[in-house]
């Protein structure tokens, strides 16, 4: 089957939904509940224009993997944390929360694949010539690797938790041709 014509199927699926849009405390408590591999396959797949309180509970649980966090930091460092006093201020801005977190998670398997390593460390080694983020894990952080990608059934996808669709076609036995 065409990628296109199993994606309107997977869409038009009533179960792929696992918990919808707009209920922040009914996915943490279904996240509550899984497993760090997809915590981190929803932070991957989170668009970030949602509410933050999702990604916050996942960033203070000690069982969140350092490429989960990595990941975060790098949409939201980027897109505006970094440099900026006030935000870097802000010890429930989620960049903060990383650096304060850092090193108390436990693991430091995943991958994150950040946007633009080379824009994100130079834009912090100039914040840290300016004074900012001294005595911080925050080089630790925006040159983080990871050595694997998590495994997991289920994604984030505009504001839900999913079927992530590569087990949903699985599940279903469908086979994408082109």
């Amino acid at each position: 089957m065409k990628k296109m014509d199993a994606l309107f199927k997977y869409w038009e699926d009533p179960n792929y939904v696992i918990v919808d849009s707009g209920q922040p405390d009914a996915i943490i408590e279904w996240l509550s509940k899984q497993t760090p591999e997809t915590w981190h396959r929803v932070v991957m797949t989170w668009n970030y224009d949602q509410e933050d309180k999702v990604l916050s509970w996942i960033l203070n649980q000690d069982k969140c993997d350092k490429g989960t966090a990595a990941r975060v930091f790098d949409i939201e460092g980027l897109g505006h944390w970094l440099g900026d006093e006030t935000l870097a201020k802000n010890p429930n801005h989620l960049c903060s929360i990383i650096l304060n977190n850092w090193t108390r998670y436990g693991s430091d398997e995943f991958r994150h694949d950040p946007h633009d390593e080379k824009a994100i460390l130079k834009r912090v080694q100039e914040s840290m010539a300016n004074g900012l983020y001294v005595g911080t894990p925050i080089l630790d952080v925006v040159q983080y690797v990871g050595s694997r990608d998590a495994v997991s059934e289920f994604e984030a996808q505009d504001g839900k938790i999913v079927v992530a669709f590569e087990h949903w076609t699985k599940i279903k036995g469908i086979e994408i041709t082109n």
